[in-house]
């Protein structure tokens, strides 16, 4: 029993270890890259740095809906292949602006991730071969409100704060050999969820007129649900007349990460936005069914977005991202056009993301990419 068990577990942590990228996010950020810590009046500031929305100039109401059309996942390793059978449509961010008298205020619902994938997974372990046909849909939601206000011209506050739901399951069905002969086969399912209350403060300050320095932290203060349940059933060969099962129910957070940003944007000649991004966030720990803790390192994220503002009907836009963990790299890319009216907009563009492993026996490669949209009416 422990013995399967310690072979799912490397299955499912080589998935788990994979999918620790950055998916794009947001509204204008997710086609730059996932820069805007220093971006003004954007409905992704709730997300990145509300102090933004204190830099708002206009007191109309706006709404706005992102999200990413026809995206495909896939994760490969050698014989591994974990590819969801058909294209997907993944809500990015929904919104609500709205001027007040004290400042800006915003209402939300985002997803900064939303995962399926399935496939055929092949491991060993010591003399034991694995041969699993594996599915994994994972999802984050963050529903919350935020609000930004202006001190001066050069000096803007904010704070974001909601609820964070993560919810993942996965369905494994193992073949496990010695020496070319059926040993065990083994049905496997594990839901992980995880709720919290987190907050987002940020400051945004204009030393001149052409360079804004913003500053965010994100932390999840009260944990409000950390549950995971382990569900196995097992037959092994010497004994087909019996099945073996066991439930486990834990509790999986350990340290929760926190994270930092600090972001630049500039306004260069002929109407050319740069934002450039350095995000830090900060070790973390897991439990598992048996109470081992497993810590995941620290790391820092690199982001710079572009955007030309010199054509008054549509203004393209690019980004690029990079984090380096322990046993991967990770490398986003996006672009988009906007086709703006007055105050309103809409973007269309893609993205590319890549997970690569440092070695040949890490985490399985993974690479994603898709359309995008993302439209804001000012009312």
């Amino acid at each position: 029993m422990r013995l399967l068990s310690a072979v799912l577990v490397t299955v499912l942590s080589s998935v788990s270890h994979a999918i620790y990228f950055p998916l794009p996010a947001g509204h204008r950020e997710a086609f730059m890259g996932n820069a805007g810590g220093a971006m003004e009046a954007s409905p992704g500031n709730a997300l990145y740095n509300p102090a933004g929305l204190g830099f708002r100039s206009t007191n109309k109401l706006s709404l706005s809906v992102s999200g990413t059309a026809l995206t495909n996942h896939e994760m490969r390793s050698g014989s591994n292949d974990l590819s969801p059978g058909d294209y997907s449509v993944r809500p990015l961010m929904a919104s609500g602006i709205y001027p007040t008298s004290w400042g800006t205020a915003a209402v939300f619902v985002a997803s900064p991730m939303m995962l399926s994938l399935s496939g055929a997974v092949n491991t060993q372990v010591g003399v034991y071969e694995n041969a699993a046909l594996t599915s994994l849909d994972s999802q984050v939601l963050k529903v919350g409100a935020a609000f930004g206000s202006s001190r001066s011209e050069s000096f803007a506050w904010g704070i974001s704060s909601g609820l964070q739901v993560g919810n993942s399951r996965s369905h494994s069905y193992n073949k496990l050999r010695t020496g070319g002969n059926l040993y065990a086969t083994m049905f496997t399912e594990t839901e992980n969820k995880l709720k919290g209350i987190f907050v987002l403060p940020g400051l945004q300050v204009k030393p001149t007129a052409n360079w804004t320095l913003g500053a965010s932290a994100q932390f999840m203060p009260v944990m409000l649900e950390s549950k995971a349940v382990d569900y196995s059933a097992i037959h092994y060969v010497a004994t087909p007349t019996t099945v073996n099962e066991e439930t486990v129910s834990y509790q999986p957070v350990g340290d929760s990460p926190y994270y930092l940003r600090i972001a630049n944007g500039f306004n260069l000649i002929a109407g050319n936005d740069l934002f450039v991004d350095v995000t830090y966030t900060s070790e973390s720990s897991m439990k598992d069914a048996d109470g081992k803790v497993e810590k995941e390192d620290g790391f820092f994220v690199y982001s710079v977005g572009w955007r030309n503002k010199s054509f008054e009907t549509w203004q393209p836009m690019a980004g690029y991202s990079h984090s380096a963990l322990a046993n991967s790299s990770n490398h986003l890319s996006s672009a988009g056009i906007a086709f703006v009216s007055g105050r309103s907009e809409l973007i269309l563009g893609g993205y590319y993301m890549t997970s690569v492993p440092k070695e040949a026996n890490g985490p399985l490669d993974y690479s994603s990419y898709g359309f995008m949209f993302s439209s804001n009416v000012a009312y």
